[in-house]
């Protein structure tokens, strides 16, 4: 039965829970609320997978779920600390697609870990920013961190939504 017109509907029942709809917040925090709620997300569609599941792919050209959840770590590492805060890191991970390229011994527990510490180091390189504030780095790529806020919020619940669908082909789980 459809609701009336004008009624509130109640939100939808997520493992992970969405931004609180009913707090008042800026524009900072309530970007960084999705992405946390993103991050959660995505990390859910990992848990319990084999080694053998956490690297099937979907397509021949499809990632596997640890290979996403890997690129989604390089791709903090690369947007927060390296492109924003002007961090010096290594650039090994942007060759040939290796973002993508598990370790031989990677499991859902390693990838997931990696995927948590990148997210709390590029919560740590804008901790005090403003959205106004344009990047430091020396590569070439300025914006600002509106813009690349506003983009890994595009770019994980991008990948999150190709975890749902691979996560349901391996082992039929479903929800976020």
């Amino acid at each position: 039965m459809a609701d009336l017109p004008g009624t509130v509907n109640a939100p939808p029942q997520t493992a992970t829970p969405l931004p609180p709809e009913g707090e008042p917040a800026d524009e900072f925090t309530m970007l960084r609320a999705w992405m946390r709620y993103l991050r959660a997300s995505a990390l859910r569609k990992i848990e319990g997978l084999s080694p053998e599941q956490l690297r099937w792919r979907p397509a021949p050209g499809g990632n596997s779920a640890g290979g996403i959840i890997q690129h989604l770590g390089y791709a903090e590492r690369w947007w927060f600390r390296i492109v924003f805060a002007g961090q010096d890191l290594p650039l090994n991970f942007k060759e040939d697609g290796r973002a993508f390229v598990l370790a031989p011994d990677a499991t859902a527990a390693s990838v997931g870990d990696f995927y948590k510490r990148e997210s709390e180091l590029a919560d740590q390189a804008i901790d005090g920013a403003s959205l106004d504030e344009w990047s430091r780095t020396a590569l070439g790529r300025r914006s600002t961190l509106r813009w690349i806020l506003t983009h890994m919020v595009e770019e994980t619940a991008r990948h999150a939504g190709h975890l749902d669908i691979t996560r349901e082909l391996i082992d039929g789980q479903r929800g976020r």
